[in-house]
């Protein structure tokens, strides 16, 4: 129980902790304007599109410019889902239902989603101790799932492990 209670703390440190970050984010607003979309949906949103455009440098400034606004949170959901003993979400396609169970767990979700793009685009840039300890906060948050538009849900934990893994071996 000490060693766990040591790691959560330890975990809490390391999400309170903004890795490389500056201060120096452009016009990126944490908090979006639109009804439909969250706020944390927009900012992973963001994150994961800038990715996606092989624009590395601004992904990981979004990342790092709302990070410590949704951390906290989403280190709470998964101490919580830990303690409940909660059952993975599944990957993969899933039924409405299964989707609206994902969907609750918003904080750790998006909080995965922008550490996989902060992570990943670190390691594209060569920033690979970086992209280690971006990679390790983000396997904390195994409860945290991503919708590929294609329609199905996918696991930013699992892949930063394969991806932590190649780095250290």
């Amino acid at each position: 129980m000490k060693i766990n209670n040591l790691y959560m703390s330890l975990m809490v440190v390391l999400f309170s902790t903004n890795i490389a970050a500056d201060g120096n984010h452009g016009d990126f607003y944490c908090y979006s304007t639109d009804p439909e979309v969250g706020d944390s949906a927009l900012w992973a949103g963001e994150a994961i599109e800038l990715f996606s455009q092989n624009k590395y440098a601004e992904s990981i400034e979004v990342v790092d410019a709302c990070f410590n606004v949704f951390a906290t949170e989403a280190v709470i959901m998964q101490k919580e889902l830990d303690a409940k003993k909660a059952k993975y979400p599944p990957v993969g396609r899933v039924t409405r239902n299964e989707k609206d169970k994902i969907h609750d767990n918003w904080a750790v979700n998006d909080v995965a989603m922008a550490l996989w793009a902060k992570a990943v685009s670190l390691e594209e840039i060569g920033e690979i101790e970086l992209a280690k300890k971006a990679y390790s906060q983000c396997i904390f948050l195994a409860h945290g799932r991503a919708w590929d538009p294609k329609g199905w849900f996918w696991n930013p934990a699992g892949d930063c492990i394969n991806r932590a893994k190649k780095l250290i071996e």
